[in-house]
């Protein structure tokens, strides 16, 4: 019988190690830091939480849907005809947001450093034959 409540208490100790030892990993892994991918960039909110003015205006974040445009610049939102600082607010699409200072037209970029490339209504060499080219140059085939 002592051997048997030897034999026990080993596996309650045991148990409870492991479940101790399950615990702590999961704490650790709750405590590291997750990065919030909706979060602005570093530079934009460290500029504007120290108070710098920044260079210009500066494009964080686009919301559009069928009953409304709005953007965040420098930690604002705006719709159209809102402004930031001394420009107008005249226009937002889905990566852009257009400000209009006196006769100036700024075009504020959700992603500056990103060109998109169209192949649509680009055109395209053609390739033609022999035959082809002599029709067009006015030239009769025999």
């Amino acid at each position: 019988m002592a051997q048997y409540l030897n034999m026990t208490a080993k596996q309650v100790i045991i148990r409870s190690a492991t479940a101790c030892l399950a615990f702590g990993v999961h704490f650790i892994a709750m405590t590291q830091v997750l990065s919030d991918p909706t979060r602005p960039p570093v530079a934009a909110s460290s500029e504007l939480a120290s108070g710098q003015a920044a260079a210009g205006p500066i494009l964080q974040s686009i919301l559009i849907s069928p009953h409304r445009a709005e953007a965040i610049i420098n930690g604002q939102t705006v719709k159209v005809g809102d402004k930031v600082g001394e420009a107008k607010v005249v226009r937002i699409t889905e990566s852009e947001v257009f400000l209009r200072s006196g006769k100036d037209l700024q075009a504020l970029k959700l992603f500056p450093n990103i060109e998109k490339n169209s192949t649509r209504g680009a055109s395209a060499p053609k390739r033609t034959n022999s035959a082809d080219q002599r029709r067009h140059q006015g030239q009769t085939l025999e």
